[in-house]
């Protein structure tokens, strides 16, 4: 019996299995704990999985153990290793995106892969993309509010200026929709030009936090770059009328908060400027802020490609109480050091209450094996918010729409839409419409289900085995002669069907796009379904 499956069984019955949830009781009962002492302590770590403070944890916990003072000691052990502990046993093998459970990982919804680094992206409808007329829309920031409203806040760029231009015209445009993936209606220019990078968070007491790169003016206010006012651009073209000078970006990070979505928004603080940066550019900042005002998030430098650093804070809008990676140190080895050309950027910062564990989405531009180019989307975690695992490729540039065509994106600035802790869609910017306009991409995730090791089993059907599940190119399925062995892709169409005439059966998946799959058997005495992710 794991430590693992005791913390989970107890603490968040629905991410482990009956047969878990079984013998987590008969553990109980093999130890002589009494009923009352069961009953509480899931009682108990049931309330502890509720509360976002990290205080109010500890106090549950701790009345946890003095509830079980009189058990063994063996027991209270276990009790203090599995349960106080903020991170379960092995759970790591897993990126903290699933449950160890002794041989390999059980992930979690809307994640794959052996250790659970991988995601699992459905095909996106054409129409949910943020792409008015004659603007480069730049990747979004998506909460849902108390009433149930989605908010997009997503930087374009002014005067029918190209994106190349966004250091000198960007602004953050805020847009809601009763759906996810929309349509998104403009409500107003949150925060004028020059403003960009948003990343709005939830904050103490309910309060809507902003972090974005930003103009400040001499009074203190959003104002324009240090180029000046933004450039006018031929709409055909996208190019500046006249003469008007860009480059990278020099303002600083800010962070500006509102009681609500609709603002109105507070004054910019400043709380990293480039100029104090050994490359003074845009630090591209994300991160999340506890109850109690903490921080913790990822900033980056540029020495010759972009770098990752921590940063964190005991006190959001307290600048003095910041405490920053030191910016020549990188965060990640080799090759995402910062000393490859491109490098690791784009850094979405979010936080797993129940594990009490850091991830971050990553646009990764680090080219390897000999390839001059390279485009797609990380992830990392950290259990302290200052040591940080790169787990590497979570999604690759191809992107799948529900009418059957595709695109790339470069996954640029990512963000993802969490609702209730559970990850639902992916935002990303740099795709380019026909008409050469870049717009923002909204992609749901399959959350469908949870783990995919094993498949569904109806029936008096003798066991079936889909392997290996990720695939990349040859899908192998184990079962009885006789079977009718179909394979549908996710609208349920069927890409392959045969009866079985050995109990060896091999599916070419080279031959099919990526994405999730189903393996249906069919027999008389019963049926067997598995989902099945081609990478």
């Amino acid at each position: 019996m794991s430590f693992y499956s005791i913390r989970y069984g107890l603490g968040t019955e629905k991410k482990i299995s009956k047969s878990q949830s079984i013998s987590i009781r008969y553990f109980f009962e093999r130890s002589k704990f009494r009923k009352s002492d069961y009953a509480y302590a899931t009682h108990v770590l049931q309330l502890r999985y509720k509360f976002k403070s990290r205080k109010k944890k500890l106090m549950a916990t701790t009345s946890l153990i003095h509830s079980l003072r009189h058990a063994p000691l063996k027991i209270l052990a276990g009790v203090l290793l599995g349960m106080s502990a903020h991170h379960p046993l092995n759970a790591q093998n897993c990126s903290f995106n699933g449950s160890w459970n002794g041989s390999s990982c059980d992930c979690d919804p809307g994640w794959t892969g052996s250790d659970c680094s991988e995601l699992m992206i459905l095909p996106a409808a054409p129409s949910s993309v943020y792409n008015p007329a004659y603007v480069d829309a730049w990747g979004a920031s998506i909460l849902k509010d108390d009433s149930g409203i989605y908010h997009m806040w997503v930087s374009v760029t002014d005067n029918n200026c190209d994106i190349q231009y966004w250091a000198r015209n960007s602004l953050v445009v805020h847009a809601t929709s009763s759906s996810p993936t929309g349509p998104y209606v403009y409500q107003d220019d949150a925060f004028p030009v020059m403003a960009h990078e948003i990343d709005v968070k939830r904050g103490p007491g309910g309060n809507w936090v902003a972090f974005l790169t930003a103009g400040v003016d001499a009074n203190g206010e959003l104002g324009y770059s240090n180029y000046g006012a933004p450039c006018d651009c031929d709409s055909t073209t996208q190019l500046a009328i006249g003469a008007c000078n860009f480059g990278a970006s020099t303002e600083p990070t800010v962070i500006c908060t509102a009681s609500s979505p609709y603002g109105p928004w507070s004054d910019p603080l400043v709380i990293l400027r480039p100029d104090t940066l050994i490359d003074g550019i845009d630090a591209n900042f994300s991160a999340v802020v506890h109850d109690d005002s903490s921080l913790v998030g990822l900033w980056r430098t540029y020495p010759q490609g972009s770098q990752v650093h921590w940063v964190r804070a005991t006190n959001y809008l307290d600048p003095s109480s910041y405490e920053w990676q030191e910016q020549e140190t990188s965060l990640f080895p080799a090759p995402y050091d910062g000393l490859t050309p491109e490098g690791l950027e784009d850094m979405f910062v979010y936080y797993d209450d129940d594990r009490d564990v850091y991830h971050a989405l990553i646009h990764d531009m680090v080219a390897q094996g000999g390839a001059s180019f390279y485009d797609g989307l990380g992830h990392a975690y950290s259990t302290d918010g200052e040591n940080w695992t790169y787990t590497g490729e979570a999604a690759d540039a191809n992107v799948q729409f529900t009418n059957g065509t595709s695109t790339t994106s470069a996954r640029a600035r990512p963000h993802f839409l969490i609702e209730d802790g559970q990850i639902t869609h992916l935002i990303t910017a740099e795709q380019v419409d026909a008409n050469d306009w870049t717009y923002t991409l909204i992609e749901p995730i399959d959350t469908s289900s949870g783990p995919m090791s094993d498949g569904l089993l109806f029936g008096t059907m003798p066991a079936c085995a889909v392997y290996p599940n990720p695939t990349e190119n040859m899908l192998y399925v184990e079962a009885a002669e006789g079977c009718l062995l179909i394979l549908r892709d996710v609208f349920g169409k069927t890409l392959f069907e045969i009866s079985t005439a050995s109990a060896l059966t091999k599916i070419d998946m080279s031959v099919h796009p990526q994405g999730v799959y189903t393996v249906e058997l069919l027999k008389e005495n019963g049926s067997f379904c598995q989902r099945v992710v081609k990478r």
